[in-house]
């Protein structure tokens, strides 16, 4: 039987969430953008509400929520802060604070995972490099085991949360090379404390989504405890790609929760936009385009509710982590690139005030954007994935 609707407890959960965040949120979102940060209180809001962290265990400081819960979560984030910053913030703490509450030893999840649930902590992702972004496994940073400790040198970048996880001494899910002679062989992953001694960071200035820092760090003899390992010792990338379909599916939420976010403020304008004497809602020009991408996000929103359902399944143990992972790439490979096109299509609806800051439409151009150039996996990886799935790796588009 296929029932496309949602549970009674998940539409309570979005219009709930929704009203909240129109309060404590929506308010707040040009100032999130122009000011480059996310207010404490929004933060304390999130925390209080339980929607930090919501999907890891009670016993962590979460709600064990579902992962369609989850991704309800990041829709309504990115409706009211369009930008996404602040859908950012959640969806990278709630993929991998998963990660670090199924593979992490109990007592360091617990630690870990309880702080940042009440908003006093922070989990992020620490994978790319300068030479390696998409090639996951082509990463140099190094960890050495040395006396009970294992030592760590090299160098991460495009960082999300820099600032927010030094300041509330937070850190990383950190990919690491543990038998560099062994390729995807030899990775592992181990959790590292941000404000370890060792740790240079830096900024870059980000067009969009501006409310939470990206930057990079190098790391010099970084020591950090030998049960920081989350998981097994050289078997870190199927964890890191668990980690990356359960963030890409969050990833397309919150891109088409911008882009219908910003179908509703267009649709508002055009209805009482009046030109010749007619709204300019009732001139089919400005009326079809907005039908089609009305469609086509809704379409891709059935996609992104698959791939949520999907990793649900692959948590109960019924499907494989393969399966879920292509529901996972087909869903950020058609968000991010409607979500830009549409919301640019709504600007050509509202005209040259489109173009300007009194709307919301350009920042939510800016935040959308960054995960249309790569941000999670560039989109001919999503590509390649989808097509390993339907061709098979005998007719992969190039010779490994």
């Amino acid at each position: 039987m296929v029932d496309f609707g949602f549970s009674e407890e998940e539409e309570v959960f979005r219009e709930t969430l929704r009203e909240l965040l129109s309060e404590v949120l929506a308010p707040r979102a040009r100032e999130i953008d122009n000011k480059c940060r996310i207010p404490d209180e929004v933060i304390k809001a999130l925390a209080e509400n339980g929607i930090l962290l919501l999907t890891v265990k009670p016993e962590y400081g979460g709600q064990g929520a579902s992962w369609v819960m989850g991704t309800i979560a990041t829709e309504e984030l990115a409706r009211a802060d369009p930008s996404v910053a602040t859908a950012v913030f959640h969806l990278v703490e709630a993929s991998w604070g998963k990660i670090v509450e199924r593979y992490a030893k109990p007592e360091l999840a617990k630690e870990i995972l309880s702080k940042a649930a009440r908003g006093e902590g922070f989990v992020g992702i620490n994978s790319t490099e300068p030479q390696s972004g998409s090639d996951v496994a082509g990463f140099k940073t190094l960890a050495k085991k040395e006396d009970g400790y294992w030592v760590l040198n090299g160098e991460k970048t495009f960082i999300s949360g820099i600032v927010e996880a030094k300041e509330l001494d937070g850190g990383y899910v950190t990919l690491v090379k543990t038998k560099p002679e062994a390729g995807s062989r030899g990775m592992s992953i181990v959790w590292l404390p941000i404000n370890s001694p060792g740790i240079e960071t830096g900024l870059f200035e980000d067009m969009g989504r501006c409310g939470i820092s990206t930057g990079w760090m190098r790391l010099n003899n970084v020591k950090i405890p030998e049960d920081y390992v989350i998981g097994e010792v050289n078997e870190g990338f199927g964890i890191a790609m668990e980690g990356f379909n359960r963030a890409r599916v969050f990833v397309a939420a919150g891109c088409t929760g911008s882009a219908m976010g910003m179908f509703d403020y267009t649709r508002e304008y055009v209805k009482n936009r009046v030109v010749f004497n007619r709204s300019l809602a009732s001139f089919e020009g400005i009326q079809f385009p907005l039908v089609d991408y009305y469609s086509k996000l809704e379409a891709t929103r059935l996609v992104i509710y698959k791939a949520a359902w999907m990793i649900d399944q692959f948590d109960q143990g019924n499907v494989t982590l393969k399966e879920a992972g292509q529901w996972a790439a087909m869903a950020k490979l058609l968000a991010p690139e409607l979500s830009v096109d549409a919301i640019k299509e709504f600007m050509k609806a509202t005209g040259a005030y489109g173009y300007t800051k009194d709307t919301p439409l350009e920042m939510a151009l800016r935040g959308v954007m960054s995960y249309y150039v790569g941000a999670e996996g560039g989109q001919n990886i999503m590509r390649l994935i989808v097509g390993r799935f339907l061709f098979g790796k005998e007719h992969l588009p190039y010779k490994k």
